[in-house]
């Protein structure tokens, strides 16, 4: 006869509050869609305001610079796509208006005859932002010209009005304006040389950095705060997309700077002076925190995503292998919350608009576990090329095409050779044969 005990265990769960599910709620919506929600849920004491009319320095809260991934090698089976990994047909045009006011100038800022042809090739490279779609050596090489002719040329260019146009980074835009302003002092090319501990709030950190008490350096920031990231955007734009994208991604010097999109990103705040209930306003500020901490989850989960794949990115390589349990992990966030990120959000590159799901690859069986496995993308390439230099007469049949898969890094039985085989579009063997 078994013997029945009583005993009491403790567990803990998390209470489904309501202020929880609204702010799960929000990570499923693009920016437009979480506008037109909180505009339904906007109470008396709260105001909904766009980011680009928001408080100045708004747009600080909205960025996340992403730096490549130290010591990571190239994905296995990457591919090249041309110097730097960057094709001349894919530099980011900037808006006609942005054009012309930037060539009225340029008899006054390139005085060299010679060198107008080179500065034509900097305005190819404009971005609508104001800032360089490509890097400089890449430009110079475009142009036939010495590195150092372009690095010359560029700082004529830089002097253009309004300032912080063809910078190549936050920071040097930054120092452009700050520049211009009379305000680059020793302490403020700290302050730019250190925006990520800014980012962190780390005031105390910044004025080690800076060499100068923190009262100073929180002056600093109000003066930043003032400044413009972009100042190109404020001409005339082309046509804009049917929907505006949530995220944009830039080049940063030898990073990324990866920002919720200024124009629909939502952003709230307290009505000043205004008289409410205890009640209506600590529901006021649960709502402006759950928007934070959604802006905070998106940057992070977007930031992964673009560290991950900065080699595609830079079109380097194919894509590399993460799922949505690897965001989970490197971010600390629930899968559900990383699926519905990547599934609602989409991201603007500098020639195309893809969502963040589009950027989450498979990773194929990886022959040695002590290495990264290589995606499914990867292993599809790889497969056409492999094909491509096949001996028509003597076509690889699918045990053949996972023998020389094999040594690159990907274990393959015949039959997955041949799901992979039909992924890719690739005939079998018999139908590639020729007499």
């Amino acid at each position: 006869m078994s013997d029945l005990h009583l005993g009491l265990k403790q567990r803990g769960t998390l209470a489904m509050t309501p202020a929880l599910r609204q702010a799960i709620g929000f990570l499923a919506l693009g920016n437009a869609e979480l506008s037109a929600r909180l505009a339904d849920l906007q109470s008396a004491v709260l105001t909904l305001t766009p980011a680009e009319k928001a408080t100045p320095g708004a747009w600080l809260d909205l960025v996340r610079h992403v730096a490549p991934r130290g010591g990571s090698r190239p994905p296995p089976m990457a591919g090249q796509a041309g110097p730097g990994g960057l094709e001349t047909d894919r530099i980011a045009a900037a808006d006609p208006g942005l054009i012309a006011h930037v060539e009225a100038q340029l008899p006054l800022l390139v005085r060299a005859p010679q060198d107008r042809g080179l500065a034509h090739a900097f305005l190819v490279a404009l971005e609508p932002s104001g800032w360089l779609g490509a890097p400089v050596a890449e430009i110079a090489a475009e142009a036939g010209a010495a590195p150092d002719r372009a690095e010359a040329v560029l700082r004529q260019l830089q002097q253009a009005e309004p300032a912080g146009l063809f910078a190549r980074s936050l920071a040097e835009c930054l120092a452009l304006q700050a520049e211009d302003r009379g305000l680059l002092t020793p302490a403020f090319a700290a302050l730019l040389d250190n925006l990520p501990l800014l980012a962190a709030g780390d005031i105390q950190a910044l004025a080690e950095e800076c060499d100068a008490p923190p009262d100073a350096v929180a002056a600093m920031v109000g003066q930043l705060r003032r400044m413009d990231p972009k100042p190109g955007a404020a001409f005339s734009q082309a046509v804009a997309p049917p929907r505006p994208p949530d995220l944009q991604l830039r080049r940063d010097g030898d990073g990324w700077l990866l920002e919720l999109n200024s124009e629909s990103a939502p952003v709230l705040r307290l009505t000043p002076g205004a008289e409410t209930s205890p009640d209506r306003l600590r529901e006021a500020r649960a709502l402006i925190l759950a928007l934070e901490r959604r802006h905070a989850s998106v940057l992070a989960i977007a930031g992964d995503i673009v560290a991950a794949q900065d080699a595609h990115l830079r079109g380097q390589a194919p894509l590399a292998a993460l799922t949505i349990n690897d965001l989970a992990a490197s971010t600390g966030l629930h899968r559900s919350t990383v699926s519905r990120v990547t599934a609602a959000l989409v991201l603007a590159l500098p020639r195309r608009t893809v969502s963040l799901r589009a950027l989450l690859c498979a990773a194929a069986p990886a022959a040695r576990m002590s290495e990264a496995a290589p995606s499914v993308q990867a292993v599809l390439q790889r497969m056409r090329a492999l094909v491509a230099a096949e001996d028509p007469s003597h076509p690889l049949d699918d045990a053949a095409i996972a023998r020389l898969l094999l040594p690159e890094g990907a274990a393959l039985a015949r039959r997955t050779v041949a799901k992979y085989r039909a992924l890719a579009g690739i005939p079998p063997r018999s139908a590639r044969r020729m007499a």
